[in-house]
């Protein structure tokens, strides 16, 4: 036995004095951490260097400042002639727009109310006529129960005849109301009819509007022939299907505009009208709007789908040309929206208005009929006495009912008109509003004839001569703040997840080191799909231009392993050079998302928690020549 153990040993050593040792640097998986650091190199700037470019077209009239001067924010350094944009044309033509709508806000609440008090008055008549009712109930009872005792109507001054005056009376007074009736019917229609021919009068002007000024564009009819030669391949340089739908679009409108049927109207408008010409006339006039607004639209998103392109289809004309399709759609907008107003009392009038009328003749049918009862009654008066005295009190219920549902239309159509009145109002208001808005824009325009400089500090640049003419962007001034510096940082999406703003960031530069925190953190990537963040330095830091390296540590949920140690397979899956036992073993990995010169680990092939992992280089290792020793 022993001498077995001898010869054992003795091959051990021989094996080992022929093969050298080979050290590796190991690591137990699970003394591997999320924590690293990012590093990162960047020149520190100016926090508010600035390129002053134009936001308006002009001639240049004056400029104030020259290369090296001193200026504050808010300074004025140049300033622009009304040559080009017309920005003082659309800030006036804005304020008559605004007095526009206000002047159609005043006119159409009088006649709210007017309609308000009106129906108002109606109530009150037929309150006082159901109390008047109400009270002659009892006297017509009484009456009816004389009549039981005296039914001689031959004679006049018989209770008998004086009822059938008063029923012959309460006839005439219903035919008069019907009369009363009619005749403000039909002045409500011949009102309608002219505020019908008005709207058709009014759309007809804006057809040509936006005809023109979407033919001038689009060009699809003689009139305007090759006008858009210009630009018109950039027109729908992102989507030409677009453009060919604007088309169609102006070209059904052009069509609707020079059809027969559009020149009857023309000639129905300027003649007498009737009741189902004037709801023709309202259906085709909402056919137009709702074309006019189709082109309006389609043209606004063929001219945001238009690239610019300097000498054929500027910014500024694109932007002009947006500010001119939203200038009509407003107008349109706005007059659409008082013709469904106008639309709709035509059509609320006209399906209520025959209903009163019959209500009236039945009411006139019904005592012409209690008339003839009456008249049989008292020719045989001791036979029908008590037949009349019934039927009179019936006479006396239809008629108390009748009134009540003439009350109950009435309390209806009242609430109708003010509840027209607050929507009408509203949107009229909201009209207003839009002018207001519209001015509002149009003197934020012309405010940017005026240049001023955003920051304070020196003009480091002047690119702009008095008399030059200048289109948006155009670069103006170069100005270089006097404020703090700041680094610009940029992390991948990442890298993104793990910095906040107030995070410690360690700035170094010449030997220094300085900690400061991250400012803040875009959530847009840069055209690299990065994201840059700020660090900012304060004030008296006069490092600007430096190189500086900035470092930021940070800690993954995940285990991180150094990227140098991954290798890559021939099935393109990642491996680990691993130590099991004495022996290298490759062993496939799931990665994941990689910060700096670190990445994490997913999952392994093996219990990862039992994995030794190498860090050294190993590509030089062989079995036959080295035995593995673990530093």
């Amino acid at each position: 036995m022993l001498s077995s153990c001898w010869l054992f040993w003795k091959e051990e050593v021989i094996e080992s004095t022929e093969k050298q040792d080979y050290y590796v640097d190991v690591i137990d998986f699970l003394e591997l951490s999320g924590a690293t650091q990012i590093e990162k190199v960047w020149q520190v700037n100016s926090s508010q260097d600035i390129e002053l470019s134009a936001n308006a077209n002009g001639r240049v009239s004056s400029v104030w400042v020259k290369v090296w001067d001193k200026v504050s924010a808010g300074q004025v350094l140049a300033r622009l002639d009304d040559s080009i944009g017309n920005y003082g044309i659309s800030l006036e033509r804005s304020n008559i727009w605004i007095e526009s709508a206000q002047i159609n806000y005043d006119s159409t609440k009088l006649s709210l109310d007017q309609q308000i008090e009106d129906a108002r008055l109606r109530l009150e008549e037929l309150e006082r006529n159901l109390e008047i009712a109400v009270r002659d109930a009892a006297q017509n009872l009484e009456q009816a129960k004389n009549d039981l005792d005296s039914s001689k109507y031959e004679d006049l001054d018989t209770a008998a005849a004086l009822q059938l005056e008063q029923i012959d009376n309460n006839i005439e007074k219903s035919r008069l109301e019907y009369e009363i009736k009619i005749q403000s019917d039909q002045q409500q229609i011949e009102t309608f009819k002219a505020n019908v021919k008005k709207e058709f009068q009014n759309i007809r002007t804006q057809v040509l509007d936006v005809i023109d000024f979407s033919d001038q564009i689009l060009w699809v009819t003689e009139q305007n022939r090759r006008k858009n030669d210009k630009f018109e391949e950039f027109l729908w340089a992102n989507d030409s299907d677009q453009k060919r739908q604007a088309e169609n679009d102006l070209r059904s409108l052009v069509s609707l505009k020079d059809n027969a049927e559009f020149q009857n109207y023309i000639n129905l408008i300027n003649s007498e009208i009737s009741i189902e010409q004037m709801q023709e006339i309202l259906s085709y006039t909402w056919n137009i709007y709702e074309s006019m607004l189709t082109v309006l639209i389609s043209l606004e998103t063929t001219i945001n789908n238009s690239i610019s392109s300097i000498g054929s289809l500027s910014s500024a004309d694109i932007a002009s040309f947006n500010s001119q399709v939203n200038g009509l759609q407003t107008q349109v907008q706005g007059s659409y929206t008082g013709f469904i107003s106008t639309r709709s009392s035509i059509r609320t009038f006209l399906s209520t208005y025959k209903n009163s009328q019959e209500s009236i003749l039945k009411s006139i049918e019904l005592q012409e009929k209690d008339r003839e009862i009456q008249l049989r009654n008292l020719q045989n008066a001791a036979q029908s006495a008590q037949t009349w005295f019934n039927r009179t009190e019936i006479s006396i219920e239809d008629r108390i009912e009748t009134i009540r549902q003439n009350i109950r239309v009435a309390e209806n159509n009242l609430n109708n008109a003010i509840e027209n009145r607050e929507v009408t109002l509203r949107s009229l208001n909201n009209n207003i509003a839009d002018a207001r808005v519209g001015y509002a824009s149009a003197a934020k325009e012309y405010s940017k004839l005026t240049i001023t400089s955003p920051i304070s500090g020196t003009i480091a640049g002047v690119n702009i001569d008095v008399g030059q003419e200048i289109g948006t962007w155009t670069p103006l001034f170069e100005i270089v703040s006097d404020g703090d510096p700041e680094v610009q940082v940029a992390f991948s999406d990442n890298e993104k997840d793990f910095i906040f703003p107030g995070q410690k960031a360690l700035v170094s530069y010449n030997g220094t080191d300085i900690q400061w925190t991250i400012y803040a953190i875009s959530d847009v990537a840069d055209s690299n799909l990065n994201y840059p963040a700020t660090i900012v330095f304060e004030s008296g830091t006069n490092i600007i231009g430096t190189l500086v390296d900035v470092t930021i540590s940070l800690d993954s949920e995940k285990r991180l392993i150094p990227v140098n140690i991954v290798e890559v397979g021939w099935d393109n899956t990642w491996y680990l050079k691993t130590l099991s036992g004495w022996t290298i073993e490759d062993v496939r990995v799931r990665l994941w998302e990689v910060y700096g010169e670190k990445i994490e680990v997913l999952s392994c092939a093996k219990n990862c928690s039992e994995l030794r992992i190498i860090q050294s280089d190993t590509s030089n290792y062989t079995p036959n020549n080295f035995v593995i020793k673990e530093k």
